[in-house]
């Protein structure tokens, strides 16, 4: 199926190769232990990541990849695989691409492919699902700002990534493209994006967080007004204070900015939910392995 180019072969390829490592060295670090282990990708695609063309000037780069694998296809080629491999996608077209594309794979039998809302069908698994026996893996990894908070931390009687306390997750978090950006220079919101913001964070507490009052003041008796402070790293750090309150486990601190440009688009956090001991240990020096492996073969993106 044709799709829309987007990322770069650095960038998207960066953090597609840290899900890779990490899903790797987890399905490795886990073969001795009884628990089924299961990997859901929330925004799965079509299993290939068309990029944007790449030019120097007037001449495109020729030696730049324009596709390379995705999510779900780095994920069924895992060895040893997983139990269950979920795949989710709003786009029936994509679905059906999956189908086709792995319909051969050694891996096929293990897949359950979900068309509609990532959300809704993560909180259903995360409330349906029994736990004690099942650890896992969720990728969430949207196009923008769809990822409800609600998906996150559990609200009332709906489960969540974090209350099942077996999922560990890498998250997209479109800390420029859905925070900064869509806060005004003079520090005025659209009314579509604060709801928009407070949706992904989960609290309005944001408001007190990206904003300081005007330095000009009212010094003619009008209103006063506010200064935009936060930047897209500070989005991506308030929103990991967000998951650290959730997250039993634990959050790596560390960020991996994705963009070509000054004020990063994404930043790639991951979070764990497992409290024990071992479990923290393992997540923890999984997590920062994969990084530092990735830093070696494309090096620090800004």
């Amino acid at each position: 199926m044709a799709q829309k180019k987007f990322g770069s072969a650095k960038s998207t390829g960066r953090k597609l190769d840290v899900i890779e490592v990490y899903l790797s060295m987890y399905q490795k670090a886990l073969a001795n232990f009884s628990f089924q282990t299961i990997y859901v990708d929330g925004f799965a695609g079509s299993g290939e990541v068309p990029l944007a063309e790449h030019k120097d000037g007037l001449f495109v780069d020729e030696d730049v990849k324009t596709v390379i694998a995705g999510s779900a296809d780095r994920a069924l080629k895992v060895d040893p695989p997983f139990a269950r491999y979920i795949f989710i996608d709003k786009r029936k077209e994509c679905i059906d691409a999956l189908k086709a594309k792995f319909k051969d794979s050694p891996n096929a039998d293990r897949v359950i492919h979900l068309i509609g809302d990532a959300n809704a069908h993560i909180q259903k698994l995360c409330t349906s699902e029994q736990w004690r026996s099942q650890r896992g893996v969720v990728l969430l990894d949207p196009f923008g700002s769809q990822v409800n908070w609600q998906t996150i931390e559990a609200i009332e009687a709906i489960e969540a990534i974090a209350a099942t306390k077996a999922l560990d997750l890498w998250y997209l978090f479109p800390a420029g493209s859905g925070v900064f950006r869509q806060i005004s220079k003079d520090g005025t919101v659209d009314q579509t994006h604060e709801a928009s913001i407070t949706r992904l964070f989960g609290t309005d507490a944001w408001k007190n967080a990206f904003f300081q009052p005007s330095k000009q003041g009212d010094f003619f008796g009008g209103p006063v007004t506010q200064d935009k402070v936060v930047t897209p790293e500070s989005a991506a750090l308030f929103m990991i204070k967000r998951l650290k309150s959730v997250f039993k486990g634990g959050v790596m601190d560390e960020m991996i900015p994705l963009g070509k440009h000054a004020y990063p688009s994404y930043y790639l956090l991951f979070a764990w939910g497992n409290a024990s001991t071992k479990a923290k240990a393992l997540a923890n020096r999984l997590s920062k392995a994969a990084v530092k492996a990735t830093d070696r073969k494309h090096g620090r993106i800004v």
